[in-house]
């Protein structure tokens, strides 16, 4: 319940749990596993959990208290969807859970809910669609239709749960790889990006590798934007959205001296703190916003711009979003991102190359605000090499598309440019 407790609160889900499973150290292994499963099921569920939920609430969920609506959904998720768990365990210890956050009177409501719950042979409603918003099902499908894909199987993917993947830091991956091997962690690349791998078998998190810092947990599509950087072998960088620093950790480790800059100084501490720790420190890490950092313009070798946005292409691995995000927060990110990136290409020196991502499929977020930029600035033009693995994750144009129906990847959007060099 703490982890839920606080997502509503407005905390990451990956975060939240993290917290309350390093809050929890009886809990190991399959119990590990368990919590993990009922908090993302939560999440990803929810619409339909309620929807279920209002079948047996006489006054409906609209004024009730968190902890006992997440109490409820705790309960309600087992008995729909984690079978394993016999309909009476599922009850029993959720109302026991319940009584730390909850009075008699809430307990005895709880209690009754989950029991008519538990003899509904009914069940939530079925189907992917049901646990997305119209709004964002819409947008999905004209990704995929913009793609020529299939639009029910890209809806039913972005619904899904993801899987896990890792990235690996250069130099050493080939003795990582024997590493992982021998301590019987199984991995499949993810469309030969290089580095990057699903964990089929073993736990991850648990490797003296991962304790390193010599992988960590990133979605292959995401990874693949940053092997496309460091492609390019950059001395200079800076990275002017660096959030908690998984890029600016790849840009160091391939060698190059990176500047991290962000406005919030919790996760660009946390960003030098991953660098340092994997043996790649940063060259310097500046509180600010992007659109003014007070940094140099025109003497980098390469400008990176991950930049903020809906998030929509995450939402297999942050379900929250989906109960979070509204369609007028396009508009808006938009506009921060056009300023951010045009502020992005002041810092490119001539030769250099400017990276601009998005972990979104909509095209208000990626080509709509690249094309904006390149027919205002005409020294810049995309430029996306000829790295073999790289090919199939471009279009006609040389820009790059990941997707959960390509090599079962999140959904990240990113071009990259170049300044021409001076005559």
């Amino acid at each position: 319940m703490t982890a839920l407790i606080a997502v509503e609160s407005g905390a990451g889900s990956q975060g939240a749990l993290r917290r309350a499973l390093d809050e929890s150290p009886a809990l190991q292994g399959a119990d590990r596993g368990l919590v993990t499963a009922m908090v993302y099921g939560v999440l990803r569920h929810q619409r339909r959990l309620d929807g279920w939920l209002m079948g047996a609430c006489a006054r409906g969920l609209a004024g009730m208290e968190i902890p006992l609506l997440t109490a409820l959904r705790l309960g309600a998720v087992q008995l729909a969807f984690l079978r394993r768990i016999p309909a009476f365990a599922a009850i029993d210890t959720t109302v026991e859970a319940g009584k730390a956050w909850l009075g008699p009177r809430q307990i005895g409501f709880l209690h009754g809910v989950l029991r008519a719950l538990g003899r509904d042979a009914v069940g939530p409603a079925s189907g992917g669609r049901s646990d997305l918003p119209e709004w964002i099902v819409r947008r999905i499908e004209a990704f995929a239709l913009g793609l020529g894909l299939p639009e029910d199987a890209m809806v039913s993917a972005f619904a899904a749960e993801a899987p896990l993947h890792v990235h690996l830091v250069e130099p050493n991956r080939d003795a990582l790889l024997v590493e992982l091997a021998e301590a019987g962690i199984q991995l499949a690349p993810v469309g030969a990006v290089p580095g990057a791998y699903a964990v089929q078998a073993g736990d991850i998190f648990r490797s003296d590798a991962f304790a390193r810092r010599q992988l960590i947990a990133q979605d292959g599509g995401s990874a693949a934007i940053a092997e496309w950087i460091t492609d390019v072998r950059p001395r200079q960088v800076l990275d002017l959205a660096a959030g908690r620093g998984a890029k600016s950790l790849f840009l160091a480790a391939a060698g190059a001296e990176v500047t991290a800059v962000d406005v919030d100084p919790d996760k660009l501490a946390a960003a030098a703190s991953l660098a340092e720790r994997a043996g790649y420190p940063l060259n310097a890490t500046v509180t600010a916003d992007g659109r003014a950092s007070g940094l140099p313009t025109a003497c980098w070798d390469a400008v990176l711009l991950d930049a903020p946005c809906t998030g929509l292409g995450t939402l297999r691995r942050r379900p929250e979003i989906r109960h979070r995000r509204r369609a007028a927060d396009i508009l808006r990110l938009a506009g921060l991102q056009t300023e951010l990136l045009a502020a992005a290409a002041l810092h490119v020196r001539p030769g250099g190359v400017l990276v601009y991502a998005t972990c979104s499929p909509l095209v208000e977020e990626g080509p709509v605000i690249v094309d904006a930029l390149l027919a205002a600035d005409q020294t810049l033009e995309r430029w996306p090499g000829e790295a073999v693995w790289l090919q199939p994750w471009l279009d006609d144009r040389g820009d790059f598309h990941s997707h959960p129906l390509r090599h079962d990847t999140d959904a990240f959007y990113a071009v990259r440019l170049r300044r021409r060099p001076a005559p």
